[in-house]
């Protein structure tokens, strides 16, 4: 491989201590009761695979994907839409869900996964084109940008409720917000789109303490049982045990941890190699263990957002500043479920949790960010509009 030392080996280092720290604490949820073994072997090999993507991603020139974004994003719809086409035997109701593909040798693919890296280029490529070609007001400019980006949000978003699947719906939207965070676009606009959910958020809060009864009237009684369950476990964990159960018992794992952690294994937590690998940590190696990995998290972040800001293209900041709001949305959420602080949501810990489809898609999305790094050329004199 030509140019190597245009690697980020930062980078690098960071997503083989996850994988490394993976490993271990997904083999330690391997003791409790309720799980084989088997899950330690196949995440070995979804992290040789991932790191495989990483490095052919990363050596492959980034700009190309402008030309072929639409074809991705189709290819991304397509796979979302097969999921209610092919027989039940390929995509199963699974809690009453359908999410994933089930393929022979394989195992199980969850295509909405790669549909977030692929609405990360579709979207940077849009923004890049719009800010290159339209010279209207700067009003109807923003407008217009604005629009064709939820335009490309929509037909995802559509599947993934008729899916059900609001954790991904969650995570679209903050892609959409952190690349129009650096779009250039009217800062009343984007504080707009920003503080609007967050009011919602704080208003739903509100009204669920204050005034229930107008909140079940007009929001809770046109959910699904088991969502307003879940808004139950998440503000009332205690009170609704039955709604709260894995909340509370996250919660105790993180706690008996206390400053180092135990040495006694857990008796019993649902998903603790998956969604719940945060509260395995918690509970082995206590509140340092989990500050280790935060840090982490918080250097690989910055890693990727330091690269976006020092890239000569504006399109590889656009796919960079994508990333970093995925990531960051995925981490701060999955540990807010585990801590009790938002409401339980089908998370994977990036990078931590078990399982093959989001561990590649977040090395594919790696491999972007490192792609605009080994690929950035560096001028002594840089035009601003480039």
């Amino acid at each position: 491989m030509k140019n190597t030392d245009k690697l980020d080996y930062n980078i690098l280092f960071i997503i083989f201590l996850l994988f490394v720290a993976s490993c271990y604490y997904i083999f330690q949820a391997q003791h409790l009761e309720q799980y084989g073994d088997g899950y330690l072997l196949k995440q070995i090999l979804f992290c040789i695979v991932g790191f495989i993507i990483m490095i052919s991603v990363a050596i492959f020139d980034f700009d190309s994907l402008k030309k072929i974004h639409w074809i991705l994003y189709g290819l991304g719809i397509l796979i979302l839409l097969g999921l209610f086409i092919v027989p039940d035997v390929l995509a199963p109701n699974i809690k009453g869900a359908v999410r994933w593909y089930r393929l022979p040798f394989i195992g199980s693919f969850q295509p909405s996964e790669l549909m977030k890296v692929f609405l990360i280029i579709s979207m940077s490529s849009i923004l890049y084109s719009h800010n290159r070609k339209e010279t209207m007001s700067k009003f109807k400019n923003d407008s217009l940008l604005l629009l064709k980006l939820l335009v490309t949000m929509v037909p995802p978003i559509l599947i993934f409720m008729r899916q059900p699947d609001m954790g991904v719906i969650m995570v679209t939207l903050s892609i959409f917000i952190s690349i129009i965070l650096v779009s250039d676009i009217d800062i009343k606009l984007v504080l707009t789109m920003i503080l609007t959910p967050v009011l919602a958020i704080f208003g739903f809060v509100y009204l669920f303490f204050t005034k229930h009864e107008v909140l079940e009237k007009y929001f809770l009684n046109h959910l699904e049982p088991y969502q307003v369950k879940r808004f139950y476990g998440w503000l009332m964990p205690t009170e609704h045990s039955d709604a709260g159960y894995q909340t509370i018992l996250s919660m105790s794992a993180i706690g008996s941890g206390t400053m180092y952690g135990r040495e006694d294994s857990l008796f019993y937590l649902p998903e603790a190699h998956t969604d719940f690998i945060f509260a395995v940590i918690g509970h082995t190696h206590g509140f340092v263990g989990t500050s280790l990995i935060v840090i982490l998290y918080f250097f690989l972040i910055y890693r990727v957002i330091m690269i976006g800001l020092h890239c000569h293209d504006k399109f590889g900041s656009y796919l960079c500043a994508g990333v970093a709001g995925m990531l960051a949305f995925q981490v701060f959420q999955n540990i807010g479920m585990n801590v009790g602080l938002l409401p339980v949501t089908g998370f994977a810990l990036p990078f931590l949790s078990y399982g093959g489809s989001a561990l590649l898609a977040s090395c594919l999305a790696i491999g972007l960010v490192l792609s605009v790094k080994y690929n950035t050329k560096q001028y002594m004199f840089q035009d601003d509009d480039e």
